[in-house]
């Protein structure tokens, strides 16, 4: 068992160098690692501003609880378990070229940026905004790839954090999407659903 874990391990870091080094060598890849690792997320929250000014409230909320959910779920798993960080588990290899520019307390697994952008992008897709959910699906994906390839998490982190991402905007979409009927908003006729 304990080879197995050590195999799976490897496997974990060599992907991660792999992909550190390929920025290490080539400029234009280290300048899109830090642009989505650093700010790929503020992008996804811009996406609350259309969702507000073409009112769609529904999508915006269900983000929301999708990020409250996965949150919840990485906090019990923070509690028992606090993984270093790539950079400080092998500063021989990988080096945190950017202190500034990523100053990170919280442990590797889950990758938490990585759970927030697939959350809010599930959800959206979910409410029927293909558009808006595809494009933020792509930039989630960027941004899972620019956090393994600036040293920041695992592939495994990663990894853990879309499926946590994901389930958690399906989940919010099924709760959300029940709790619909309990809220209106005023319409000339009368009281009407919002609908997204």
């Amino acid at each position: 068992m304990e080879n197995l874990l050590n195999q799976i391990r490897a496997i974990d870091f060599g992907w991660l160098y792999s992909m550190y080094f390929w920025g290490i060598k080539n400029y234009k890849v280290q300048l899109f690692y830090v642009f989505f690792a650093k700010y790929g997320i503020v992008l996804m929250f811009l996406s609350f501003i259309y969702l507000i000014w073409t009112k769609r409230i529904n999508a915006l909320i269900c983000s929301f609880f999708a990020i409250g959910i996965a949150g919840m779920i990485d906090l019990a798993i923070y509690i028992f378990w606090k993984r270093p960080r790539p950079y400080i588990a092998h500063a021989d290899d990988i080096i945190n070229t950017n202190p500034e520019r990523f100053t990170v307390d919280m442990a590797s697994f889950p990758s938490s940026h990585t759970y927030i952008v697939f959350a809010i992008a599930v959800s959206i897709l979910l409410y029927g905004h293909k558009k808006l959910g595809l494009t933020l699906l792509i930039i989630a994906i960027a941004v899972a790839l620019s956090r393994i390839g600036a040293g920041l998490h695992y592939p495994s982190d990663v990894i853990a954090g879309a499926l946590l991402g994901t389930a958690s905007g399906i989940l919010s979409y099924i709760m959300v999407h029940k709790w619909e009927k309990f809220w209106y908003e005023p319409h000339q006729n009368g009281l009407a659903r919002v609908k997204d």
